[in-house]
């Protein structure tokens, strides 16, 4: 059956405002990667208020280089202030929106079932627990996993033991994973990187005045993509979304 003019016109009137207006953009949260887990948790959440947000993970590294690439993100987490400098220098943020998020701590992850010695000191026999085997980290060069790191295991004296035994990683995460897959013996990452896997365990935690503080910034990008943008960005400030970082391992920053 053809319709007359009118007819289609009635039809095209008769249609749900659903099918016939788009739904709104997410807000674009460009995070590093040790956030995922959380993140994704918070954001379910944000979505049960009404909001949307969708988040794209990578090393810091590498979303400062999507940035500058002019990557449509509305808001940026990062893994540590060096680098959350160095977007408001290249003003990929806006300076007055960025406040710290989260803190941490670094800890030695080891298989599951290996003996726990709570705080690491100058003591603990890292090439013991080697074994020969290789230590998995983050990029020090680049990677603020990495940095923390290494700035630990200078400061207990370990470094020159274990610098020809590292493993790289992509990420913090991933370095769990080459534990995980028997491929490292051990890894230095975030104690949240431990959270949920039943394969590894954290052996100890290295002591806070080892590596400089581990904060997690974040801030709103220069241009903005979406309106929402700071709503979202109230939202993950949120005593809501504190709860749940803090159940994932997290600790407020104050």
């Amino acid at each position: 059956m053809i319709l007359s003019r009118r007819g289609l016109l009635s039809s095209l009137l008769a249609l749900p405002a659903a099918q016939s207006e788009a739904a709104p953009a997410p807000v674009q949260i460009y995070a590093a990667m040790t956030f995922r887990p959380a993140l994704d948790r918070v954001l379910a959440a944000y979505r049960d208020t009404g909001g949307a947000a969708v988040a794209v993970y990578a090393p810091t590294p590498v979303l400062i280089r999507q940035l500058t690439g002019g990557a449509p993100a509305d808001i940026l987490l990062t893994a540590d202030p060096t680098w959350m400098d160095e977007a408001v220098r290249q003003k990929l943020v806006r300076p007055k929106s960025r406040t710290n998020l989260m803190t941490n701590d670094l800890v030695l992850a080891g298989p599951a079932g290996s003996p726990i010695v709570g705080i690491i000191s100058r003591t603990f026999s890292l090439q013991a627990r080697l074994g020969g085997g290789r230590l998995a980290m983050c990029d020090p060069d680049h990677d603020p996993a990495g940095r923390y790191a290494k700035q630990s295991l200078q400061a207990l004296g370990f470094w020159p033991m274990v610098a020809s035994h590292i493993a790289i990683a992509e990420s913090a995460p991933a370095a769990v994973v080459l534990v995980d897959k028997g491929e490292a013996a051990a890894a230095a990452c975030f104690k949240t990187d431990v959270h949920g896997d039943p394969h590894v365990v954290a052996i100890g935690t290295f002591p806070p005045d080892s590596h400089a503080p581990i904060v997690y910034p974040i801030a709103l990008a220069s241009e903005l993509r979406n309106p929402q943008a700071p709503s979202t960005l109230a939202f993950l400030r949120s005593p809501a979304a504190t709860r749940i970082f803090t159940d994932f391992g997290y600790t407020p920053a104050t």
